[in-house]
């Protein structure tokens, strides 16, 4: 008699596991994603992560949304459409200080700007200061064209004697191969791409960076501040499983290529070969990044508040408190 009701309570016991086991699983956090761009270069890393269980096991489910621009994306956050993100810092503390955009920044990814601008090999421009009296194409927003000032004002050069050209983003690319502005805000990261569309026309482009010199901080993970007031353990596992995937991608490039191909319908990885490790050794093999990793410097954060007031003005300026938090392990 004691021999069945002890098989009883094993048998209870089991049931009671398996049943704890499958609430743990169904419990996993349903989490969406922005980029602030298509998905290409540094991006790759997500798609790894996501296939390598950097994301489930921290119990997220994560789903991966493209992006439509890094002023959409920090909308989409700051309105709940979606619960993490990437984007440019800078663009996140112009939306803190001019429309109080309730986001906040949550692990640096790239360290150092990659502003800079694309001219043709053949070109005679080789710093800023020899893009006086030459044209530049931008679009609107261009991040590049928007630090681009303040860049020339470290080279000794005036912006003033550049003539700007503001053309459609689907342009810029054959406004510079075919002769109709002399260089392209743009990038370096992203002059591999245009170098890829230049060659199967026999042409050649290179890249003049200023980035460096600026001090600032690029590609950043944020949230919206009720998700961290709301979900701080969930914020902690997000910005934990975001170390995981991009420090797997740049271990393996190559399989963050094919993580990516294979996930996002119409991607070619002969398109990406180039660009994603470029990218990744920009990012991560800066002495930026070297000295601090993932963690905030809050005394850059604070100077690249101070250069996107100069850039632009803002309602208010937000303290580095406001705009970088520092997620505990």
């Amino acid at each position: 008699m004691i021999y069945f009701v002890k098989s009883g309570i094993a048998a209870a016991l089991l049931v009671s596991v398996a049943a704890a086991g499958s609430s743990a699983a169904a419990a996993a956090d349903k989490v969406t994603f922005q980029l602030d761009w298509t998905p290409g270069g540094i991006s790759a890393a997500w798609y790894l992560g996501l296939e390598k269980g950097c994301f489930s096991d921290e119990g997220i489910d994560l789903t991966i949304n493209r992006g439509y621009g890094a002023a959409d994306a920090v909308t989409k956050i700051g309105t709940g459409v979606a619960d993490f993100g990437i984007t440019d810092l800078s663009t996140i503390i112009a939306s803190i200080g001019n429309s109080n955009v309730p986001v906040i920044a949550i692990m640096p990814v790239v360290s150092d700007s990659p502003a800079g601008i694309a001219v043709m090999d053949s070109s005679p421009i080789r710093t800023l200061k020899d893009l006086e009296g030459h044209s530049i194409a931008s679009s609107n927003g261009n991040a590049a064209m928007q630090t681009l000032p303040l860049g020339m004002e470290l080279a000794g050069a005036d912006i003033s004697k550049v003539k700007i050209i503001t053309s459609d983003p689907s342009t810029l690319n054959g406004l510079l191969l075919q002769g109709q502005a002399d260089s392209l805000a743009s990038y370096v990261t992203s002059v591999v791409g245009i170098q890829a569309v230049a060659s199967k026309a026999g042409k050649k482009v290179r890249s003049i960076s200023y980035g460096e010199e600026l001090g600032i901080y690029n590609a950043s993970v944020f949230t919206s501040t009720k998700l961290l007031a709301d979900k701080p353990d969930l914020v902690a596992r997000f910005v934990a499983a975001s170390k995981c995937t991009y420090d797997l991608a740049l271990a393996n490039p190559d399989g963050a290529i094919d993580a990516m191909v294979a996930r996002v319908e119409g991607m070619q990885k002969s398109s990406q070969v180039e660009i994603v490790p470029f990218s990744f050794g920009f990012a991560f093999n800066s002495a930026t990044f070297k000295k601090n990793g993932y963690a905030w410097d809050m005394a850059r954060v604070q100077h690249n508040i101070d250069v996107v007031t100069r850039m632009q003005p803002l309602a208010q300026k937000p303290t580095a408190e406001k705009v970088a938090y520092v997620v505990k392990p």
